[in-house]
């Protein structure tokens, strides 16, 4: 019997779910396995829609609310993953509505902790941990530390596997070096507090004033350079969301890593593992275990530690050998065919 699989995700945005999203899509697919992305608030501009395409039918939920329906309907022998709690919520009540008994649901968990103001997720915690105690649905984990968090707030010990996303945006062969006036510290991520926005700020103030060759490049959405002092401007470039992410963090002298809370496996730290870059990062999800086998790497517990670190990153810069090195080394520990294969196994009881 041939499989079918339906994705249900909150959008195809720029994020880590999404990128392993598309990843798996093409690695099914070429397996012969049908499948469906079904995007609940998303539309065809999100971000990775045009890398999912190619491979299966992309139904968006505001756009499309019949095609949910059928789908549903007529495949009453799938296998339903829930990508995020949103995803999951959809997941059960389209089965609950236009689906049968006999679709198997399983929920993929892509959040750690929550920030301390956060009171309405923190008690939606624990609502989906009963929940799953009552439906007792198979449940993937995208960290350690997640696994931690949700165990904690009773979600079920039973049917359970951490599946740790790996390199899900894999690096090009060659990396063309880019010239540029002046060296630069790297940021990837939205503006976001999850992010760590303001300890970015006071780390930018620290270390640009006792620099004055350095500037700090800040990748993603939502940021707007009013955040920063005005004497600071000059020397902050603002980049939105990045295509091509990897030059980036070749060319980049240090890695930032500023998340506090909510992080789950941080795709950034293993895209600048990936290419040898040195980082500085909180213990914010799995940043601790996949740091401690990276040689150029260092968890820090304040701002202060942040900042001498970084100091001590760029008065010994690495050589290209050491980058290169370290790069293959995690390139081969990271590599995203360990994940595919686990999900393989997992989602289609494969032992």
């Amino acid at each position: 019997m041939q499989h079918v699989l339906i994705h249900i995700i909150p959008t195809l945005g720029s994020g880590g779910a999404e990128n392993v999203l598309c990843r798996i899509v093409e690695d099914f697919h070429s397996r012969g396995i049908i499948q469906y992305v079904i995007s609940i608030q998303g539309n065809s501009n999100d971000f990775n829609h045009e890398r999912i395409a190619p491979f299966c039918e992309v139904i968006h939920k505001i756009s499309q609310p019949e095609k949910v329906k059928k789908i549903f309907r007529d495949h009453p022998n799938a296998i339903i993953l829930g990508w995020m709690y949103k995803g999951i919520a959809a997941a059960h009540l389209w089965k609950f509505l236009y689906g049968k008994n006999t679709q198997r649901l399983i929920w993929n968990i892509r959040h750690s902790n929550f920030g301390p103001r956060q009171y309405y997720q923190k008690i939606m915690l624990f609502v989906f941990g009963l929940m799953s105690r009552f439906l007792k649905p198979k449940v993937i984990y995208c960290s350690y530390r997640s696994k931690q968090v949700h165990e904690n707030a009773l979600f079920t010990k039973y049917n359970k596997k951490v599946i740790v996303n790996r390199l899900a945006k894999l690096p090009p062969v060659q990396i063309k070096a880019k010239q540029q006036s002046k060296s630069y510290l790297l940021f990837v991520g939205r503006f976001n507090p999850q992010k760590g926005p303001k300890y970015l700020l006071s780390i930018s103030q620290k270390i640009l004033t006792t620099h004055s060759d350095l500037e700090i490049w800040i990748a993603g959405k939502g940021w707007d350079i009013n955040f920063f002092p005005l004497s600071l401007h000059p020397r902050i470039k603002i980049l939105g969301q990045q295509k091509e992410i990897y030059p980036l963090y070749k060319n980049a002298s240090v890695f930032l890593f500023t998340s506090i809370y909510g992080e789950g496996y941080p795709n950034v730290l293993a895209e600048a593992m990936a290419v040898g870059t040195p980082v500085v990062a909180f213990d914010a999800g799995d940043a601790k275990q996949m740091l401690e086998n990276y040689a150029h790497g260092k968890i820090v517990d304040n701002v202060n530690e942040f900042v001498v670190q970084v100091n001590y990153y760029l008065d010994h810069p690495l050589t290209e050998l050491q980058r290169e090195g370290e790069a293959q080394r995690q390139c081969q520990d990271l590599s995203f065919t360990i994940t595919l294969q686990e999900y393989r196994n997992f989602i289609f009881d494969l032992g």
